[in-house]
């Protein structure tokens, strides 16, 4: 990858991370020190910026995916690792932000739901061999699916877990252990 745009879109997280989405093209040119003009040549527009953050941001996803699946963690802490595996330069990002992406970014908005709804064939195959290992019992893969997609999704639309000072990582986490062990007090007891 070309060393400038790799610099773009380092920078297009810092001032995600500073700004959310209020950013502009501008403010990640004066940083670099280039020109818009220079920018432009990598990036049609704020969008397209946008758009290559999130690819380039779900590639490094499946890459710690990969390392998860691969790892000799037990079986158990595999899948609920790579359900939220998220690259430790992302690890810090406050996704709540995104609360306004569809509706000034409605194309990024649709890469996002398309890229939470593929890619999980390493995961389920993962969570076939937990339920066929016995680690975790026969459940609907597909409600699972749709469960984290949908969580992931209302996390990274809503402020209101930031309001209550839960950030996106712990909520990832929150949501996986109500997952692996349910809400159920006598279940949690057992784990402990």
């Amino acid at each position: 990858m070309d060393e400038l745009r790799e610099k773009i879109l380092q920078e297009g997280i810092d001032q995600f991370r500073r700004s959310g989405l209020k950013f502009t093209m501008q403010d990640i040119a004066g940083s670099l020190h280039i020109s818009k003009k220079t920018m432009y040549k990598y990036f049609a527009s704020k969008e397209d910026l946008l758009l290559a953050l999130l690819d380039d941001g779900y590639r490094k996803i499946h890459e710690e995916k990969k390392a998860v699946i691969e790892s000799a963690l037990p079986l158990e802490e595999r899948i609920a690792k790579v359900m939220i595996a998220m690259p430790q330069q992302y690890s810090m990002l406050e996704f709540s932000q995104l609360d306004s992406l569809e509706e000034k970014y409605p194309a990024v908005s649709e890469a996002l739901q398309r890229h939470l709804l593929n890619d999980w064939e390493p995961t389920i195959t993962l969570i076939r061999e937990g339920i066929e290992a016995g680690v975790i019992r026969d459940i609907s893969i597909s409600v699972l699916k749709v469960m984290v997609t949908s969580s992931i999704h209302a996390f990274t639309s809503t402020h209101e877990l930031a309001d209550q000072g839960i950030t996106y990582q712990e909520a990832l986490q929150n949501m996986m252990d109500i997952i692996m062990r349910g809400i159920r007090r006598d279940r949690y007891d057992q784990t402990e």
